[in-house]
């Protein structure tokens, strides 16, 4: 999996991405890591349905607006309402799940919905566990449909990870046994190092789940 590493208003923002190995050179999962005015930061993930250039097609224009939205100051549900909204309106049936947080710095608060898609995991030396799931259904499948919120506040230090199933997923067990496996892949990489190593030790140990799907895990630690 390639990857890259950045800082983002104050937090550091890991990446590691790989596409499906018959699916070509794109795929259709993406990442955000947008710094927005005023100071705070959108982190998102998210994953079409599908492979090849029509995923990524799509994957592009989700990408550009939520990126559009945040910008224009648009809060996590009602980004993911919107993009749902666009996809809704495609003459084809096309799906896609997402997962997006606004953090602020100013007080480290994360306010996050998601459409879909798996819980974010929050790392500490204590552990690792995942956030609260706020009501979301894919998108593209009811253009009312509704994305609530969860907000809590993350210390310094604390990893936050967001990932596609193409992370997590294999043949031989069930998607919660693959985030469970994950999570403590992640949990002894914090514990055994440094705190300002953490955030590369634990993208280093994630283990790609599925090479025939597109595969996102993106890292976030507020500094």
């Amino acid at each position: 999996m390639t990857g890259l590493r950045e800082q983002v208003n104050g937090v550091r923002v890991g990446v590691r991405y790989a596409v499906a190995r018959h699916a070509g050179p794109v795929g259709g999962d993406w990442y955000l890591s947008t710094p927005l005015p005023g100071g705070d930061v959108m982190l998102a993930v998210g994953d079409v349905m599908g492979h090849g250039r029509p995923a990524a097609a799509t994957m592009l224009r989700l990408r550009a607006a939520m990126t559009r939205l945040a910008l224009a100051g648009d809060e996590p549900g009602a980004i993911l309402a919107a993009l749902n909204r666009m996809l809704c309106r495609r003459p084809s049936t096309v799906l896609a799940t997402a997962v997006c947080g606004r953090f602020r710095p100013a007080d480290h608060s994360l306010t996050w919905a998601r459409a879909g898609h798996l819980p974010i995991l929050r790392a500490t030396t204590a552990g690792v566990s995942a956030l609260a799931q706020p009501f979301g259904m894919a998108l593209g499948v009811d253009p009312a449909a509704r994305y609530a919120t969860a907000s809590i506040v993350v210390d310094a230090g604390d990893l936050l990870l967001m990932y596609t199933d193409g992370v997590v997923e294999r043949r031989d067990r069930a998607i919660d046994q693959g985030v469970q496996g994950l999570a403590d892949e992640v949990g002894v990489a914090v514990r055994a190092s440094a705190p300002g190593e953490r955030l590369r030790t634990a993208l280093d140990c994630a283990h790609r789940g599925n090479p025939d799907d597109d595969a996102c895990l993106l890292a976030a630690e507020p500094v």
